[in-house]
């Protein structure tokens, strides 16, 4: 049993409801020494008050954050289904839609990840939704009102595949995309819980995604992630097996020697796999996440002090969307983000003419960097464009 499959929590929270669905059964063969507790409600103050982990834990924001992680809530499949839409106008995203099978469904403490602001104070747990028949009527509902193809993106509020030995929910889902006709999965992952995807039969109907980073950067600020290269070798056997495959680098840090650092980064990956698309980002932070940014992060004073370094370099990005301007993310200042995203195109040019694409990113600085913004295939989105502006 490798690392990646050999995670468990500490405590499991179950909704009376779902004790006896065959997903919460498989969960609690494979976690046999975790206590359990059974609530009759699903809301996150009746999980909080049922978890003994997060009563015993401190009263600090980090300490909520690392409590959850070692905390599972399995619940009905209620709203497993919706859709997305950028509520930042000046940040281009593609509408998507998503399927929930967790929410803050990862166990890992990776720095920037804003499922920390999101969850942090309500629900600090993992949330794994079962009932996995019912969820798949609602996404063959949500197929029926299309006259196109969907994407469903199972990686927005989790690792899709992180949590897979315990839920086997992608060993549930893939097949039935591989049938769907005009569905898709898409998963997102930094993980290399792969084996037990590798034989199912997809159809090329789910699309396996990693999160990469420079090594060094993965391992300071992905806590409890695979390394760099456990991600390439889990992306080459899920490439060998027949699945499109894509990468997405984000966030590139711009730290001291970052040029040199990532060109190797990018000539490894091209080395050992060939994804058909890659899409960047860089650092960018919601304003509550930035204003708490000393108090959530799990490696100590460390990225604190680097934000500190590089903060003349951020601004706050304003929405506009309502009746009072609001800040909206704070980000590299525009010449910033041109500099690092012209110096990865370039870099990902001499391996490949794979599509590249920029995550939540301005039209601005699409157009500053000469990409044609209607042609935008983003790793999340099946092949029509749909951008919100």
């Amino acid at each position: 049993m490798n690392s990646s499959t050999s995670w468990r929590p500490s405590e499991i929270i179950i909704h009376s409801q779902v004790r006896d669905d065959p997903a919460t059964i498989f969960f609690l063969q494979q976690s046999p020494d975790v206590p359990v507790k059974y609530i009759d409600s699903g809301i996150s103050t009746a999980v909080v008050a049922a978890s003994e982990i997060l009563a015993g834990c401190g009263s600090g924001m980090l300490d909520k954050v690392i409590a959850g992680k070692r905390v599972v809530f399995i619940a009905p499949a209620t709203q497993a289904v919706d859709q997305f839409t950028m509520p930042d106008d000046r940040m281009l995203c593609p509408h998507f839609d998503r399927l929930k099978l967790a929410s803050n469904g990862c166990f890992y403490q990776c720095d920037w990840c804003y499922l920390k602001l999101t969850y942090r104070a309500n629900q600090p747990y993992i949330t794994i939704r079962v009932q996995h028949d019912e969820i798949k009527r609602q996404i063959q509902k949500r197929l029926r009102e299309s006259a196109l193809p969907i994407m469903f993106n199972s990686g927005e509020l989790a690792d899709s595949l992180s949590l897979e030995h315990l839920t086997g929910a992608m060993r549930a889902f893939i097949p039935f995309f591989g049938q769907s006709g005009n569905g898709y999965l898409f998963l997102l992952t930094k993980s290399d819980n792969v084996d037990c995807i590798l034989d199912l039969p997809h159809n090329g109907h789910s699309i396996v995604t990693w999160s990469m980073n420079n090594e060094d950067v993965s391992r300071k600020y992905e806590i409890g992630a695979p390394s760099f290269e456990r991600r390439i070798e889990a992306a080459y056997k899920v490439q060998q097996a027949g699945y499109p495959l894509r990468v997405r680098i984000d966030p590139v840090v711009p730290f001291d020697g970052w040029q040199s650092a990532y060109a190797g980064t990018v000539a490894r990956i091209f080395q050992k796999i060939a994804p058909d698309r890659i899409t960047l980002g860089t650092l960018r932070f919601e304003e509550g996440f930035y204003k708490m940014r000393r108090s959530i992060f799990t490696t100590g004073r460390e990225l604190p002090q680097m934000m500190k370094k590089i903060m003349p370099m951020f601004e706050p990005m304003i929405i506009r969307g309502s009746k009072k301007p609001k800040v909206g993310k704070y980000s590299y200042t525009e010449d910033k983000r041109v500099e690092i995203f012209d110096f990865m195109i370039r870099e990902i040019r001499k391996h490949s003419g794979c599509t590249i694409a920029l995550c939540k990113e301005s039209a601005n600085v699409w157009n500053q960097l000469g990409m044609d913004l209607s042609q935008c295939r983003c790793v999340c989105q099946y092949d029509h464009a749909d951008m919100r502006r």
